[in-house]
């Protein structure tokens, strides 16, 4: 048998080769973890659209949140004061939230005051730690975000949806201040009635009246253009919240999702949770029970909207169970 021995050189070249390798595939893993933290920022592209003197709003697809469109499918409002802007909601990022605020800067240069909320689900609030940390604005919104979101939490459905580019920044914060019965109050020269209606679309839900506009921020107690999600809602909370607002005197309804917004932007939803309520205690009546309830109540008058076959049917089944106790 014959001893292969290793020159001092082949040793080196060896050596050297294995150096190479490892520095390569070091360099490699630099440039791929360099490339994903280089990735520019998803372009909403937002242009607000004015609703009234001073208030404009931003309005998102008719649509599930996804990587497509970023999570860009509920609408938020800024309102101009004497010095500053005041907001409805603040979108599904801290991206949505810095573009928003390029956006209105165009508009005029102020900075952002208050942040008010309509409710809890994070499609509407995640872009609150940018006006917290870039114009420290003071966060106005239901306790239930204080309560069932931790600070710091990243496993909300917009964390679990939206790119790493779109949810970039995005931190969970508290709200600095809640209000469990609403309130009268004015902000920086603007008159404004924070209604608390309790379970409606979600746990704490709240709507915003301008009495000098005549103009309502509904939040998600009023959609149009597509079916509502009713997960953690209330069909007898939001008929309750759907008389309440429709007591108010207004002209002009901006819905948390959809983009009709004069004196008919509730009817869909006073429509829907009303034939809702009604067909399914006249069901229940004929003997109809939990197995039978979704084919029993089709509602097909909404059956050509928006997310008629994602939630519909879950609709009419929850509401089931709200009516039968």
């Amino acid at each position: 048998m014959i001893k292969k021995i290793l020159s001092p050189l082949m040793i080196s070249a060896i050596a050297l080769l294995s150096i190479t390798t490892v520095s390569s595939a070091s360099d490699n893993k630099a440039k791929v973890s360099k490339s994903k933290k280089s990735t520019k920022e998803f372009q909403y592209n937002l242009v607000p659209k004015k609703v009234s003197d001073n208030v404009w709003c931003f309005f998102g697809a008719l649509e599930a949140p996804t990587k497509e469109n970023a999570g860009n499918m509920s609408n938020s409002c800024y309102i101009k004061a004497d010095s500053s802007y005041i907001l409805w909601d603040t979108g599904p990022s801290y991206v949505y939230a810095k573009q928003a605020y390029a956006a209105m800067s165009k508009i005029a240069k102020l900075p952002v005051s208050t942040v008010i909320l309509s409710h809890e689900h994070d499609d509407h609030w995640l872009g609150n730690n940018y006006y917290k940390e870039v114009h420290n604005a003071k966060l106005i919104g239901p306790e239930s975000i204080n309560k069932n979101y931790k600070v710091g939490q990243t496993d909300t459905r917009m964390f679990q949806t939206l790119s790493e580019n779109a949810i970039r920044g995005t931190k969970i914060i508290h709200v600095d201040e809640w209000h469990k019965e609403g309130i009268k109050f004015k902000v920086d020269g603007v008159e404004l009635e924070y209604v608390a209606v309790g379970n409606g679309h979600s746990a704490e839900d709240f709507f915003m009246y301008m009495p000098k506009n005549k103009l309502i921020f509904a939040g998600d107690l009023v959609m149009n253009g597509r079916i509502t999600s009713n997960r953690d809602g209330s069909v007898l909370g939001q008929l309750k919240a759907l008389e309440m607002i429709n007591s108010k005197e207004w002209n002009t309804l901006i819905p948390g999702h959809g983009f009709i917004i004069n004196k008919t932007a509730a009817n869909e939803s006073v429509q829907y949770f009303t034939l809702t309520k009604d067909r399914i205690l006249e069901a229940m009546k004929n003997g109809i029970d939990s197995t039978g309830i979704v084919e029993a109540v089709p509602l097909l008058e909404f059956k050509d909207k928006a997310m008629y076959k994602l939630l519909n049917s879950i609709n009419v089944s929850r509401a089931y169970d709200e009516l039968s106790f």
